[in-house]
C-alpha cells in the first residue's frame, strides 16, 4: 500500500493529478490510501474526487479507538462474497480456515521468540484434532498466554506490568502494541475490500455489530510481526517510557508520535507483501473447497 499519513489539521486540496497538502503537492500516483489523524475540516467534494480516483481514506481519532474508512466509490467481486457467505455456513469450511488462521499464528510466533533464542515447544495435534471453533479460541487464548510472559521479558521492565492490557492500555509497551494493532487492523480492512471480500464475516472472530472480523483474523498471523517492530523501536532507543503520558491510560504523546511514522510506513512496506499473501490463501481456499 501506498500510504500517505496526515498527522495535524492541513488543507487538503485535489486539482487533477496532484493532491496539494498545505504547500506539499504530491502526485497521485504515489497514493492509494490516505491516512488522517485528529480533526479535519473536509470537503465533501474533494472525499468524492478521491474516491472517484481510488483512493480510500481513513479518519482515526480519540487516541485511535475510533476509526472511518471512505472506499473508493466501487464494489467488486460479488462472486467471492457469495464464496465467503457459503463458507462461513458451513461449519466444516469454516473450522478449516480457523485452523488455518491460527496454525500460522502459533507458528509465527515460536518463530519469534526463537529469534531470540527462546525455544518452547508445541505439539499441534491438539489444534488439528480440535472439533469447533470454541476449542480452536481456547487453544489460542492459552497459547497467548505463554508468548507474551516470554515476550514481555525481552523488555526492561520499567516498560510494561509482565501482561497484555488495552482498553485503555496501561503501560508504554501496551501503547504501542495497541497503536499498532489497530493501525493493521484498518489497514487490512482496507485491503480485504480491496480484494473483494466483507469485511465483517470472518472465520475465528465471529461478526457483531461493525467489527470487521475477517480483518482481525488476518492480524492475528501477523502479530508476532508487529510484536518485534515494537521490540525494536524500544530495543533501538527510538522511542522510550519519556514519549508517553498517562491519562486515562498510558498513549503516545503527539510529538513522539509523528517521529515514529517513519519508522511506521517502513515496516508497513515490508509487511504488506505478507498480508496480501494471507489474503490471497483464504480466497484461494474459498474457491478450493467449497
Amino acid at each position: 500500500m501506498k500510504l500517505l499519513i496526515i498527522d495535524k489539521p492541513a488543507k487538503l486540496e485535489l486539482k487533477q493529478s496532484t493532491l496539494r497538502v498545505d504547500l506539499q503537492k504530491i502526485p497521485l500516483h504515489l497514493i492509494d490510501t490516505i491516512i488522517l489523524i485528529g480533526k479535519h475540516n473536509l470537503d465533501s467534494k474533494l472525499l468524492i474526487n478521491l474516491s472517484t480516483k481510488s483512493i480510500t481514506v481513513m479518519l482515526l481519532y480519540k487516541n485511535f479507538t475510533q476509526a472511518s474508512i471512505i472506499y473508493p466509490l466501487k464494489n467488486k467481486n460479488a462472486e467471492l462474497k457469495v464464496q465467503q457467505y457459503k463458507a462461513i455456513t458451513n461449519q466444516q469450511t469454516s473450522l478449516k480456515i480457523a485452523k488455518y488462521i491460527i496454525k500460522n499464528k502459533i507458528s509465527s510466533h515460536l518463530q519469534h521468540l526463537k529469534s531470540h533464542n527462546i525455544n518452547i515447544d508445541y505439539d499441534f495435534k491438539i489444534l488439528n484434532e480440535a472439533k469447533d471453533l470454541q476449542e480452536i479460541l481456547g487453544i489460542e487464548g492459552s497459547f497467548a498466554k505463554k508468548y507474551f510472559e516470554q515476550y514481555f521479558n525481552l523488555l526492561p521492565k520499567n516498560l510494561h506490568s509482565g501482561k497484555r492490557t488495552k482498553q485503555p492500555p496501561k503501560d508504554p509497551v501496551n501503547a504501542l502494541l495497541s497503536l499498532y494493532y489497530t493501525m493493521f487492523y484498518n489497514i487490512i480492512t482496507i485491503r480485504v475490500v480491496g480484494f473483494g471480500f466483507e469485511p465483517t464475516l470472518g472465520f475465528l472472530h465471529q461478526p457483531f455489530r461493525s467489527h470487521n472480523a475477517l480483518s482481525s483474523d488476518i492480524i492475528e498471523i501477523i502479530r508476532a510481526d508487529i510484536n518485534e517492530f515494537v521490540y525494536t523501536l524500544f530495543k533501538n532507543k527510538i522511542v522510550s517510557s519519556q514519549d508517553f503520558t498517562k491519562k486515562n491510560g498510558v498513549f503516545l504523546k503527539y510529538d513522539s508520535r509523528k517521529k515514529l511514522w517513519k519508522e511506521f510506513q517502513a515496516f508497513q512496506n515490508h509487511i504488506s507483501p505478507k498480508i496480501d499473501s494471507i489474503i490471497a490463501d483464504i480466497r484461494s481456499m474459498l474457491w478450493a473447497i467449497l
